[in-house]
């Protein structure tokens, strides 16, 4: 009879049979015997790429000079940098400036109050179209964020 937890590496995971009184990984013969056998499994995490780290590095605003206080309260201080455009257009906000300087509370609020979204989104397509232009927007973003 074959253990159910058994089951060797897939993709992404790697998959093991953890021993909570020993603590540490045993094997198939082991498992049979031990009553402090768990399942675990770990994803283990997807190393960033030089090029992804040499923007985040490089990061910078259109937006605002002041890369220290948050863009949304002007009150605290900043602990994230926040692109604009989330999902796949993440790193082209790295690469045209589309960052602000967001502290912990306002980056909560960010994600539930889709006021302050649109607002921040407009006044940076604003800001796009004076330094570039509407034509150069439509050609990075898309029509998506128009």
């Amino acid at each position: 009879m074959k253990c159910i937890h058994l089951r060797i590496r897939t993709k992404d995971y790697k998959k093991y049979i953890y021993c909570k009184q020993k603590k540490k990984e045993i094997n198939f013969k082991d498992c049979r015997t031990c009553k402090y056998k768990e399942f675990k499994q770990v994803k283990e995490l997807k190393k960033k790429s030089n090029k992804l780290k040499k923007l985040e590095s490089k990061r910078f605003s259109i937006l605002t000079d002041s890369m220290q206080i948050c863009y949304i309260c002007n009150k605290a201080r900043k602990e994230d940098l926040h692109e604009i455009f989330e999902g796949s257009n993440r790193q082209t906000c790295m690469k045209w400036g589309l960052v602000i300087p967001i502290c912990r509370k306002c980056h909560d609020e960010w994600k539930t109050n889709k006021e302050i979204k649109e607002t921040v989104r407009k006044e940076a397509k604003e800001k796009f179209y004076k330094l570039y232009s509407k034509e150069k927007f439509l050609e990075v973003f898309g029509k998506f964020y128009i």
